[in-house]
């Protein structure tokens, strides 16, 4: 899992690479040779006729267990590549990863934070607090009233560190589960489909997401299957690669890919209508224009999730500090 992650990184920091070139009037095999010589991609077969996609190509080991994965995506922009779409396919892939810094706080780094939290505070409990009841029961005085409150809740029998630690098994099973077991999820998936507010906010990423990939692609059949195709490959895990799954399955069983995109669940009302305008010129466009001005693009990512995880930390660490620092001051009026 993880290497497969960091090779999708750097497909995306490479294809960033050449769409930059690309952009500045160079060919597509002077940007690809650019990058040889920056020692950036390996070298290169000179003859070949679709140079980004093979450039796309050596990125991926041939020991690397997600080669066959990354195959998919390769395939995908080769296909773009011979209708003289291939700056757009990397143009796609390049934005897909971007680091989501300049002042924004990831959900992951604040997971490690709330693990060291989780540390410190069982530290406190353990060795801290006892010494501080010691110190007020030879005085006869009992602890402040705050400051039993929140240790009585962080403390190692408090409810603070179960329900932490099943949090963080939550996490870790909702991360790995789906890999693991994707396909057993369909009922899941199904499930939070048919409720009102979270299924329409599934439908209305997936449908978010799946429009780049549709868009930037060629109208043909073949075109869009080795999208969807490449779609599930990069997002595997997500209820999109399983409603994309879903769909390749119904178009191999014989049916038209219009119809299953029309019958799939996980699309909303209007990525469907779009799909169904007969001009494939204004479908594809359609589709590109909702892809660039999605909320879900990670440019344009809402910050307020990590916003306010910041704000309960910062609340939980303020509650420990008030807590430990009550002690100290009363205890200086006992002494004195």
């Amino acid at each position: 899992m993880a290497s497969a992650a960091t090779l999708r990184r750097s497909i995306s920091d490479v294809s960033r690479r050449l769409v930059a070139l690309l952009e500045e009037s160079l060919a597509p095999a002077g940007a690809v040779r650019i990058l040889v010589a920056e020692k950036i991609l390996p070298p290169q077969d000179s003859e070949s006729t679709s140079p980004l996609s093979s450039a796309i190509s050596s990125i991926v080991s041939p020991s690397a267990a997600s080669r066959d994965e990354a195959q998919h995506i390769v395939e995908y922009v080769r296909a773009c590549e011979a209708q003289g779409r291939g700056d757009s396919a990397l143009r796609l892939l390049g934005r897909l990863k971007i680091r989501r810094a300049r002042g924004r706080t990831s959900l992951g780094l604040i997971g490690i934070e709330f693990v060291v939290l989780m540390f410190v505070l069982l530290i406190h409990s353990i060795f801290v607090l006892p010494q501080l009841q010691e110190v007020f029961a030879s005085v006869g005085a009992p602890l402040p009233v705050f400051t039993q409150m929140v240790f009585a809740l962080i403390g190692p029998s408090g409810p603070f560190i179960y329900l932490a630690f099943l949090l963080l098994l939550i996490v870790v099973i909702w991360r790995v589960f789906p890999f693991v077991f994707g396909p057993l999820l369909a009922p899941l998936d199904r499930l939070l489909l048919s409720l009102p507010l979270i299924g329409s906010a599934i439908r209305q990423g997936n449908s978010d997401r799946l429009s780049g990939w549709l868009g930037f692609s060629e109208g043909d059949a073949s075109s869009q299957l080795a999208a969807i195709d490449a779609a599930r490959v990069w997002y595997r895990g997500d209820c999109l690669a399983r409603q994309c799954d879903a769909v390749l399955r119904e178009v191999a069983a014989g049916k038209e890919l219009s119809a299953c995109m029309a019958e799939a669940r996980g699309f909303d009302r209007e990525f469907q209508a779009v799909i169904a305008i007969p001009a494939q010129q204004d479908s594809r466009a359609a589709l590109r224009a909702r892809w660039r001005i999605a909320d879900t693009l990670p440019e344009q990512s809402s910050p307020l999730a990590p916003a306010l995880a910041q704000i309960a930390l910062g609340v939980v660490v303020g509650a420990v500090v008030i807590a430990m620092y009550l002690p100290m001051f009363k205890l200086g009026s006992l002494v004195g």
